[in-house]
């Protein structure tokens, strides 16, 4: 997108702000100025951003008073205009069978996924070192530029590289039997926004700043990588646990009503620690960290871990891995497997392909 288009759409969604603030009853002119001008500088920009929000939460952006919150929550409600709440089950069924799904680079993955990553949702990958996480991100990160839209990236532990997303990308184009002229390509790269944030000061303010870069750019994923790593950074000892938890919540709701109002896929990895029970299952001795609240949140949890020698063997696949969903409420409790190709994500038989095609180009 060039810089032209980017402003055009900047100003078309601050215009669509300002005629909701219009639509407004119970606010003079001056006071609508004053209130766009307010939610602009916080990163608002766009009427989707009241779908969720409460008094409360419009309370404690600074110059928003509880009488203007409360109208403006008012105007956004549906059920004060007479519209119902409550869809049939068709209806519910149709927008389901018309969400767009991401793919992961993998088809058995896809597989297990029920077509993909539905936008919408929360999807937590967790598992320990090397078990696919990040690589799993850029593939998915780039499905998602070449097929539907934008992508933001928060990267908490500086371990993004953008060689690395270029060479799937790269591979993916290469793939594809259109392929992608100069402008589509120029598009694509002002559509991929990355954020460094290293304490959770800079995460919570990435969020709000998100709110801006959605609408502009046309995002349809949020990748966070990782979640807890900051967490854990910061909140030290059982005597903290509590708090930590606490504003983990407050985190995990504003992610969640991103994916809300604004339709996106938000996914983000994890780290796992050790259980101590003794007698804990072969399922539950590796646990997420996060604990109940990340648990409640995720809307499907996957454990990643390497593959059994025999099945590398099988496939001559080195860097195989395995994937298990532990936790959806819509899908079962089922394993795959994938693996890690020079290229990205692929399943298990595309890996030795891929080193190959690396072969015949040198």
């Amino acid at each position: 997108m060039t810089t032209v288009e980017e402003k055009a759409k900047m100003e078309t969604n601050t215009n669509q702000l300002m005629e909701f603030l219009e639509e407004v009853s119970g606010l003079s002119a001056a006071q609508k100025k004053r209130v766009y001008k307010t939610l602009v500088d916080f990163g608002i920009t766009h009427p989707l951003a009241f779908k969720n929000r409460t008094v409360k939460e419009l309370t404690r952006i600074d110059g928003i008073s509880e009488n203007v919150a409360e109208k403006i929550v008012e105007h956004a409600n549906p059920s004060k205009k007479g519209e119902l709440l409550f869809k049939s089950l068709a209806e519910v069924k149709k927008e389901e069978d018309s969400n767009i799904m991401i793919s992961t680079g993998s088809k058995r993955l896809d597989e297990l996924l029920g077509g993909g990553i539905s936008l919408g949702t929360l999807v937590e990958f967790y598992g320990s070192p090397q078990s696919g996480k990040t690589q799993l991100c850029y593939t998915i990160a780039a499905n998602t530029l070449l097929e539907i839209g934008g992508v933001l990236w928060l990267d908490t532990e500086g371990s993004f590289r953008s060689s690395r997303l270029e060479q799937i990308l790269f591979y993916l184009e290469e793939k594809k039997k259109d392929k992608i002229d100069e402008k589509q390509k120029e598009k694509i790269n002002s559509q991929f926004n990355v954020a460094t944030v290293r304490t959770l000061a800079q995460l919570e303010l990435a969020l709000q700043q998100a709110e801006k870069v959605i609408t502009a750019y046309d995002v349809k994923l949020l990748v966070v990588d990782s979640l807890m790593d900051i967490f854990r950074a910061e909140y030290g000892g059982l005597g903290e646990l509590a708090e930590r938890q606490k504003h983990l919540n407050v985190v995990v709701h504003k992610m969640m009503k991103l994916a809300d109002a604004y339709n996106i896929a938000v996914v983000y990895t994890n780290q796992v620690m050790a259980n101590p029970d003794p007698f804990a299952t072969a399922l539950d001795k590796v646990q997420p960290v996060g604990g109940f609240v990340l648990g409640h949140a995720s809307d499907i949890r996957i454990w990643l871990r390497r593959a059994t020698s025999a099945t590398k063997k099988k496939y001559d696949a080195p860097n195989a891995r395995r994937a298990m969903i532990t936790d959806c409420g819509w899908l079962p409790m089922e394993e795959t497997i994938f693996s890690i190709g020079a290229f990205g994500i692929c399943d298990v038989e595309e890996e030795s392909e891929m080193k190959e095609e690396i072969s015949e180009e040198k």
